[in-house]
C-alpha cells in the first residue's frame, strides 16, 4: 500500500504559522496513535517566515520548501488552512497549474484551532519547543537585548507585549480599541505599582523601536533571516519607568525573545500570535490587556479557549473591564500571582 502524502502551505504572520504548525504537529500525533503512516510536506509562503520559524521544532513535517517549489514537489492532496485567505488565493493558489490546485479543497475551510481547542490546556501546554538553529541563536540574542536572566526567580519578573492595532489592518479592526496614549499612561502606572511596592523588572516587547547597529544585522545574517522583519508592528512609545528596572526587548528573533518572554513570572500582554503562543505554553500566567472588543468576538466566535477565556471570571476582566493599575492589581492579586508579601511602596520605586 502506498504511503499518502500531504502538503500544506504555511502563511500568514508568524503567530498564524505557530499555530498551522502546532496543529499539523496534533493531527500527526493522532496519526500515529491510530496507526496510519503518512508523509506531510510544507511549504511556506513567504521564504523569510522560513527562515524565522526554522528556529522552531519542526518535526511534525517530513520536508519543508518554499512556495516556489509546489510546482515541482508532488502530492497527493492538501490539507489547506484558511484557503480563502485572500492573499494566500492571490499570490499562490490561483496562479497555480490546474493539476496542482486540484488538489486543494477550495470551498472548506480549515482553521488551526478546529484541532488546537480539542486540547485540555488546563493539565497541559502545548508549544513548539526551539530547534537546534533557536537553541544556538538564544545567547546571542540574550546578550543583545541585555537580558540579565539572573533576574528570573530572583525578583518579580514581569512580561509585557504592545500590540496597537493599526486602522488598515484587516483581521482585528480597532474598532472601540483604547487609545495608545491611554494605554501607555494606564501601563505606567501599573508598572510604577509592581515596581514600588513589589521589586518587579519589566521586560518590554514591541516598544521603544530603534535601527538595528552593523552587529547586530550581521549576526542576524548569519542566522539566515532579515533582522527586524516583523518591526513593522513596533512603536517608538516607551513607558516612564526606572531604567534599571525596564528592559526592551529588540525584536531579534520571534522564537528566541518568546522563550525570553516565559521565563517571566506573569505576562501582561496585548492580544497577538505571540502572547498566544505564550499562553498555549502554560508556563507562566498569560493576561490578556486591553484587546479591542472586535478581538474578544473572535474568540467567543471561534471557540478559542485562548487566556481562559471561557472561564467567567477571566472573561469578565478580559471583555467588560477597563484596565487600570488598580483593576489589573486586583485581579493579578485574587489569582495569586503577585508575591504574598509586597515590598512596602516607594522602595525600588521612580
Amino acid at each position: 500500500m502506498s504511503i499518502e502524502r500531504i502538503g500544506t502551505i504555511i502563511h500568514g504572520a508568524l503567530g498564524d504559522c505557530y499555530e498551522q504548525m502546532l496543529s499539523i504537529r496534533m493531527l500527526r500525533e493522532r496519526e500515529r496513535r491510530e496507526g496510519r503512516r503518512t508523509l506531510w510536506t510544507a511549504f511556506f509562503a513567504d521564504p523569510r517566515d522560513l527562515r524565522i520559524m526554522s528556529h522552531f521544532q519542526s518535526e511534525m513535517f517530513d520536508a519543508i520548501y518554499p512556495a516556489s517549489e509546489l510546482v515541482s514537489v508532488d502530492v497527493d492532496r492538501f490539507h489547506q488552512y484558511q484557503v480563502k485567505d485572500v492573499e494566500l488565493r492571490a499570490d499562490i493558489l490561483d496562479p497555480l497549474p490546474d493539476r496542482i490546485r486540484n488538489k486543494f479543497d477550495l470551498e472548506r475551510v480549515v482553521k488551526p484551532w478546529h484541532q488546537i481547542r480539542t486540547h485540555d490546556f488546563d493539565r497541559s501546554g502545548l508549544a513548539l519547543g526551539l530547534s537546534d538553529a533557536g537553541q544556538a541563536f538564544l545567547p546571542e540574542c540574550i546578550r543583545l537585548n541585555g537580558v540579565d536572566t539572573g533576574l528570573f526567580g530572583r525578583t518579580l519578573t514581569v512580561g509585557y507585549l504592545w500590540r496597537h492595532r493599526g486602522a488598515t489592518e484587516a483581521h482585528i479592526t480597532p474598532l472601540r480599541q483604547k487609545n495608545a496614549e491611554w494605554i501607555v499612561a494606564t501601563k505606567t502606572d501599573l508598572f510604577r505599582r509592581l515596581i514600588a511596592e513589589y521589586g518587579a523588572h519589566v521586560f518590554v516587547a514591541g516598544m521603544k523601536k530603534t535601527e538595528h547597529p552593523p552587529e547586530m544585522l550581521e549576526l542576524m545574517h548569519r542566522q539566515g533571516f532579515q533582522g527586524g522583519s516583523y518591526k513593522a508592528k513596533y512603536t517608538d512609545l516607551t513607558f516612564d519607568l526606572p531604567p534599571d528596572r525596564v528592559t526592551y526587548l529588540k525584536g531579534l528573533g520571534f522564537a528566541e525573545e518568546m522563550d525570553i518572554m516565559a521565563r517571566c513570572d506573569v505576562l501582561l500582554m496585548m492580544p497577538s500570535g505571540f502572547s498566544e503562543a505564550l499562553w498555549m505554553m502554560k508556563r507562566n500566567p498569560v493576561i490578556l490587556i486591553d484587546p479591542p472588543p472586535v478581538y474578544m468576538a473572535r474568540l467567543f466566535w471561534n471557540r478559542m479557549p485562548l487566556f481562559d477565556n471561557g472561564k467567567l471570571d477571566h472573561a469578565v476582566f478580559n471583555a467588560l473591564r477597563s484596565h487600570t493599575a488598580d483593576t489589573v492589581i486586583g485581579f493579578l492579586k485574587r489569582k495569586g500571582h503577585l508575591p504574598q508579601r509586597p515590598r512596602a511602596r516607594g522602595t525600588g520605586g521612580p
